[in-house]
């Protein structure tokens, strides 16, 4: 009961003042305050541009809805990469069981995390399904983490095809446009838990870096043979933000669209070493004219 209420406080925390929010979440997990009138490291800054920048923007609103990301893929010439879509739903009821194809991925368009993997419909336990995804829909995720960015998407369900479950994802990290650092997620892609994660430069040199909670894979992933178009694709869809995490696959070469992520970690990676998050906030430049907005 009592972390019921806690949990009930926070969220009614988020709704009145996001800030607040912001700050009682980043000192339970710093041990320190958030400065956000002066912002240094890269978590700072990233908690300093959702707040700001981030924060009821309909391009960032569009870019995190898994059900309309399409529409700036479009916009940019890369629709192309996107996962082919078998529906978008508003409610559990309207998903058409008997009609998806045999193997699919469902997941939620309003957070993170809220994915389920079919690789067989013909053993897929469609009730615990359905009630999993009710629970999904009633949840405002954007509230237990104080992310704004999510809190102007309207809930809906989508329907997508399911690549391969072995598949590796490639998370480039992009400042102003210019992708400076890959970790590539070698197991626990679609919903389970990530174990290996590897940090690589932009010239796939790799760096001794861990995110907490992770380790490096026991033999490091090879770099993809069309990397340099990888690297295109990411430039082509981070150029107009001040920092984007750009999720791609690479499936035997063919490329394919993952997801467009602003607030990587929620705004509070902890890295081995700790100067790795000092080194990124250097490469952070905030908007210049925006820093003198008022914060709320």
């Amino acid at each position: 009961m009592a972390n019921y209420l806690i949990e009930q406080c926070k969220r009614s925390i988020s709704a009145i003042s996001p800030r607040v929010a912001t700050e009682i979440i980043f000192y339970k997990n710093f041990g320190r305050r958030l400065n956000l009138k002066g912002p240094q490291d890269f978590n700072e800054k990233i908690q300093w541009l959702k707040l700001n920048t981030y924060y009821k923007n309909e391009t960032i609103t569009l870019c995190v809805d898994k059900s309309r990301v399409n529409k700036y893929l479009e916009k940019r010439g890369l629709l192309e990469l996107c996962p082919q879509l078998y529906g978008v739903y508003e409610r559990v009821e309207d998903i058409p069981w008997d009609k998806l194809p045999q193997a699919f991925a469902i997941k939620c368009n309003h957070g993170s995390g809220m994915n389920i993997i079919c690789p067989d419909k013909s053993i897929l336990d469609v009730e615990a399904a359905k009630r999993k995804l009710s629970q999904w829909m009633k949840w405002d995720f954007w509230k237990d983490f104080a992310e704004v960015q999510y809190r102007d998407v309207q809930h809906k369900i989508v329907v997508e095809e399911l690549l391969d479950p072995r598949i590796l994802t490639y998370k480039f990290y992009c400042f102003h446009g210019e992708p400076k650092i890959v970790y590539v997620q070698s197991d626990g892609e679609n919903g389970e838990p990530e174990k290996y994660i590897d940090f690589f430069d932009i010239n796939w040199t790799w760096e001794n870096m861990t995110l907490s909670g992770h380790e490096n894979a026991p033999v490091h992933p090879k770099r993809p043979v069309n990397y340099e178009e990888m690297i295109e694709i990411t430039e082509t869809l981070s150029r107009e933000f001040p920092f984007v995490r750009v999720d791609l696959y690479n499936l035997e070469g063919k490329i394919y669209f993952s997801e467009l992520t602003f607030i990587p970690t929620g705004g509070l990676m902890k890295m081995n070493p700790e100067s790795v998050i000092e080194k990124w906030g250097e490469w952070l430049e905030l908007p210049v004219k925006e820093k003198r907005r008022k914060l709320k």
